[in-house]
């Protein structure tokens, strides 16, 4: 028996990608139901909830970002309703459903959505709360900010210090505290020229609000040099029958006692240092040797970390190399407009180089100098010719400064270095709670926060903000911060219950490429692969896994703890709010 082609079933392969485990992560965290308690449906809003639409946003940044007016045509090639439920169609998500849900988002209020979004992460897992990492990031904005700076509660999209180094934009900022996982603890939007010292002060008052006094207790709060100012350090200090904040931090290098605890730790003996070596078993890995001291700062006595390393910063050696450039030019100026002057006695000239040598003490280069006699053409009194026979005038004596510069030694060079590769860290810790190694791996865990803002303005996941009104790029920049906390859930898992594993992932690409802790954009990549067959049987589509797929794919949804069905079985109808509740 012969088969027409009319007889054999219509089978499609759909590119799915992470989409529905990205949805399935976002169910785990009630994420869905939580937004849509704070922003309802309203009844001719739109035929899926906001929940819903913030949803589809997240998976849109996760899995395959569209710039925001181009989310409906992504669902056009996606199959919405395995991830959304019957009924759902990809105009649910057009540009005006979108538009409506971030103005829903921020009638909710920001930061009341950033603390849903947050405890909603933090449900699912059980939160390490020794060390929390906080910073902020700069995040550019292309588009015209319309600006309205008589209304106080929107966001100031302007210019301010960048630290993507791009300060003639405007921009907004994220502030962000993470747990050592990478878990997000506190998350909020910033005005574009708002100070980090200000921002610091705020979280520590805004924590007081988030958590129970009992989590605080376990906590320290670790964050860069923006936090030891005077402010910050008093509001450190626990109100009424609250305990007082551990903290751990940077001393700023313009700090006077910042020199004065560098030059102290330089003079010891090297048995007064506690020699740590690497922290991490990789080859170059910088070792690092601690001098801990104690100090007044703001009448108050703190512990302090003077920590050297073998390994300068390469930005340090940049640093260096540019001073020495720039007080060589500097100083060659100064010089050429000193040696210009002519002084009439030599006492006169002797001083001036005696003043200068001075003011020049302090500096990479230094000077030599002396003094010489000069003699001068003298100056006719008269005007006009000079007549025949009429002897010359005598000639002037004066006497001028004579400058030499050296460039730094190789001996001063080394020191310069020395100073660079040490930094300072103080803390409210005591000693008995955390040693002096614990508190160096705790700051270095600094890069947790800063991978987390890496990989929310990697433009593979989020686009550049446009949005025209600063309420809806404020709302947007929370749907941004949401879908970091989502990513930080996926790499949580990933890596936790890979712990004790005998078998790395491998990763995309080859080259032999593989890890016991991947990165979740490593996984991301692997899972974007994956494609699924529709096929139409009795008038009913149903979903099949191909005979081929990524061969690692049962063992990532065991370290997620899902299951495969999320690939081939819809969502409920109650994913999908009623319509005309």
């Amino acid at each position: 028996m012969s088969l027409s082609p009319e007889d054999l079933p219509d089978i499609q392969p759909v590119r799915i990608g992470s989409t529905p485990v990205i949805r399935q992560l976002m169910d785990k965290m009630g994420l869905i139901e939580a937004i849509d308690k704070l922003s309802p449906v309203k009844e001719k809003d739109c035929n899926v909830s906001v929940g819903t639409r913030v949803a589809a946003m997240i998976i849109n940044q996760l899995s395959h970002r569209k710039a925001l007016y181009r989310v409906q045509e992504f669902y056009q090639e996606q199959d919405v309703e395995l991830l959304f439920g019957p009924g759902t169609k990809a105009n649910d998500f057009n540009d005006d459903a979108l538009g409506r849900a971030l103005d829903a988002l921020h009638e909710a209020g920001i930061e009341k959505v950033c603390k849903t979004a947050i405890q909603a992460v933090q449900a699912p897992i059980d939160l390490t709360w020794k060390g929390l990492h906080f910073d902020t990031t700069s995040f550019v904005y292309t588009g015209q900010p319309k600006n309205h700076p008589d209304e106080e509660d929107i966001l100031k999209i302007v210019r301010g210090y960048s630290k993507d180094h791009r300060p003639y934009l405007p921009q907004f900022k994220f502030g962000l505290g993470t747990t050592p996982e990478g878990i997000p603890v506190y998350g909020d939007i910033l005005d574009g020229n708002q100070d980090d010292k200000t921002w610091n002060k705020h979280v520590l008052h805004a924590l007081t609000d988030w958590y129970d006094p009992e989590q605080l207790e376990q906590a320290i709060f670790i964050s860069d040099s923006a936090l030891v100012t005077q402010d910050n350090l008093e509001a450190t200090t626990g109100q009424k029958d609250q305990a007082d904040f551990q903290f751990l931090s940077r001393l700023p290098e313009n700090f006077n006692l910042a020199k004065t605890l560098k030059a102290e730790a330089l003079e010891q003996d090297l048995d007064q240092w506690e020699e740590i070596g690497a922290l991490v078993d990789r080859k170059g890995a910088a070792s690092y040797r601690i001098y801990p001291t104690k100090a007044d700062l703001n009448g108050k006595t703190y512990r302090f970390l003077v920590i050297q390393s073998d390994h300068m910063d390469a930005r340090k050696e940049k640093t260096i190399q540019s001073n020495l450039e720039k007080e060589q030019r500097r100083w060659h100026k100064e010089q050429a407009e000193l040696e210009r002057q002519d002084f009439s006695c030599e006492a006169d000239a002797e001083e001036a180089l005696g003043a200068f040598l001075k003011k020049h003490q302090k500096g990479y280069h230094t000077f030599e100098g002396t003094t010489v006699c000069v003699e001068l053409p003298g100056k006719r009194q008269k005007r006009g010719r000079p007549k025949k026979g009429e002897a010359p005038p005598p000639p002037i004596t004066v006497y001028r400064v004579r400058l030499t510069l050296h460039p730094p030694s190789d001996e001063q060079l080394e020191a310069i270095r020395k100073q660079a590769s040490i930094f300072i860290l103080v803390t409210s810790v005591a000693k008995d709670d955390q040693a002096d190694v614990e508190l160096l791996k705790a700051y270095k865990g600094q890069q947790t926060v800063e991978n987390r803002f890496r990989f929310l303005k990697n433009p593979f996941f989020v686009g550049r903000v446009y949005l025209a009104k600063p309420k809806r790029v404020e709302a947007f920049a929370c749907v941004m911060m949401i879908s970091v906390m989502v990513y930080s859930l996926f790499e949580y898992l990933i890596r936790k219950n890979m712990e004790g594993a005998s078998e790395p992932l491998y990763q995309l690409g080859g080259g032999g490429r593989r890890s016991f802790r991947p990165t979740g954009e490593s996984v991301l990549e692997l899972l974007d692969t994956v494609d699924i067959l529709h096929m139409e049987i009795d008038g009913h589509l149903r979903r099949f896994f191909p005979k081929h797929y990524e061969p690692q794919l049962p063992r990532i949804l065991v370290l997620l703890e899902m299951d495969a069905s999320i690939f081939t079985e819809p969502r409920s109808s109650m994913a999908v709010e009623s319509r005309h509740q």
